[in-house]
């Protein structure tokens, strides 16, 4: 068995965020490599610079005094700061060690610096410049190699901490200008994410609202953005959204001028096939034509009656419908419907529960409209939920309120398909088995909101399904007359 996840989804600020600092975090990288570079070619130029002076400075001291003792005194007259590496040294023809001194003592120089007077250098260094690492100290000594003219050999070698106090301002620099700079960067990632997002969440949340409730009167208002392309992004949602309303409006006005057109001629056809059913007599011959009208009959009356339920939704839409409002005994009421699809259920194995409350719980409405939508839920309830599954009924009444709970164990509502199910005419994919054309919901929701009421439901995956249905106790002022 393989599980998958979905990625994880973020928000356009860290995205927007985290690319500056990516950007800023190369770019800076490379120039602090670059500045590193410049400033040890800078530095070691420098040192270079301190080493011929010197070494031209000892090479004249040596033509004064060729034995090398005003040299010894001269190099240990030399005051350099603890941290600077010093080396000289002074060989012969034959590579002999007449003189050696450093800073620090036994500076560690690859191949030995000092040797004992017996020990030669073979062979002799080449004149001119060389450099030595010193990774122990993270140090490059830059050593000058010259001649004198008696053919003795002169090395003076150096390395100040110019470079790496130089790289030690320049990483602070660097760590504080980056800190800086990511503060900057976080701080234009969230204004970009204002102006972007803001009309971005604007048109979502009204489309949200739109899909919603089903409803295109507001439209989408108009998107001020500091970004054109939104701004058009926005002319284009309202002229979409406008122009599917208008197509809508021409479906719904069409379907329910259909309703009414349609009557007429199912009564004629219900008409003749009674007249037909009824003047024949039940003889043998005769009876698969007297079960065909039969059928016709039937056909006719589900028709009509979904005719009538088409008309019936738009009448409370339009608000042109009035309710017959009377004192509603709900206990009662749901008890008597629940008996309905008690042996409906039994056929089915399904366990169909009651949990009302001790006494009576009345409220104002209109009994056969509110018996119409306890009947629907029930009806979908026990039609949609499997063999050896559960329907559980609540009532629980306040004093305001009374809600109504319908709770399965059936195939549920897909999420993507939850926003969808009170529109008319739309049926679940789960539900498209069964029978029906998808105006319970429709009608329902019709119901509840012309008394004022409220319905929610939820389906999680794999849980059935939970309406609730909010009912007020008593009957709003504009639910008595026309509905508005």
């Amino acid at each position: 068995m393989s599980f998958s996840t979905r990625p994880r989804k973020l928000p356009l600020f860290f995205y927007l965020s985290a690319s500056y600092l990516l950007v800023y975090a190369v770019c800076a990288l490379f120039l602090y490599f670059i500045n590193v570079r410049v400033i040890s070619r800078s530095a070691r130029a420098f040192d270079r610079q301190d080493v011929e002076s010197e070494s031209c400075e000892y090479a004249q001291i040596l033509r004064s005094n060729r034995s090398g003792d005003w040299l010894a005194e001269e190099v240990a007259l030399e005051n350099f700061p603890a941290s600077t590496f010093f080396a000289i040294r002074l060989l012969d023809a034959k590579g002999n060690i007449l003189y050696a001194a450093s800073q620090p003592e036994h500076l560690p120089i690859p191949g030995g610096w000092e040797r004992s007077a017996r020990t030669g250098v073979n062979p002799l260094p080449k004149v001119g410049w060389s450099e030595v690492s010193l990774p122990a100290v993270a140090r490059h000594l830059q050593i000058m190699t010259t001649r004198t003219e008696d053919g003795r050999t002169l090395q003076v070698a150096k390395s100040t901490n110019l470079e790496n106090a130089q790289r030690h301002i320049l990483s602070h620099t660097s760590l504080i200008f980056f800190l800086l700079a990511s503060l900057f960067s976080i701080a234009n990632g969230f204004w970009m994410m204002l102006i972007t997002l803001r009309p971005i969440k604007q048109v979502s949340s009204e489309m949200a609202q739109i899909i919603r409730t089903g409803s295109f009167d507001q439209g989408v208002r108009a998107v001020n953005s500091r970004i054109a392309e939104l701004n058009t992004l926005g002319e284009f949602f309202n002229l979409m959204i406008r122009k599917n309303a208008k197509l809508i409006k021409a479906m719904s006005d069409t379907l329910d001028n259909l309703a009414h057109d349609f009557r007429t001629p199912l009564t004629r056809i219900r008409g003749t096939a009674e007249v037909s059913l009824n003047t024949h007599a039940a003889t043998p011959e005769n009876e698969a034509l007297l079960g065909t009208l039969a059928d016709i009959i039937d056909d006719c009356d589900n028709a009509r009656i979904q005719l009538q339920n088409l008309m019936d939704i738009r009448e409370m839409e339009s608000g042109c419908v009035k309710l017959d409002i009377c004192p509603v005994d709900v206990k009662r009421m749901i008890s008597e419907i629940a008996d309905l699809y008690a042996v409906l259920a039994e056929d089915k194995d399904i366990a169909l529960a009651l949990a009302l409350p001790e006494g009576d719980v009345q409220i104002e409405g209109d009994q056969n409209r509110l018996s119409q939508v306890l009947a629907n839920l029930i009806d979908n309830a026990v039609k949609y939920t499997p063999p050896g599954g559960k329907v559980h009924i609540t009532l629980e009444p306040s004093i305001e309120t009374v809600r109504i709970t319908v709770a399965d164990t059936g195939i549920g509502v897909p999420e993507e398909e939850q926003a969808l199910i009170w529109q008319r005419l739309y049926r679940s994919r789960n539900a498209r088995s069964e029978k029906g054309l998808g105006l319970g919901m429709s009608i329902i929701k019709a119901i509840v909101d012309a008394h004022g009421g409220n319905v929610t439901f939820t389906s999680p995956p794999g849980q059935g399904s939970t309406f609730v249905l909010t009912l007020p106790a008593r009957a709003i002022s504009s639910a008595t007359d026309v509905l508005r």
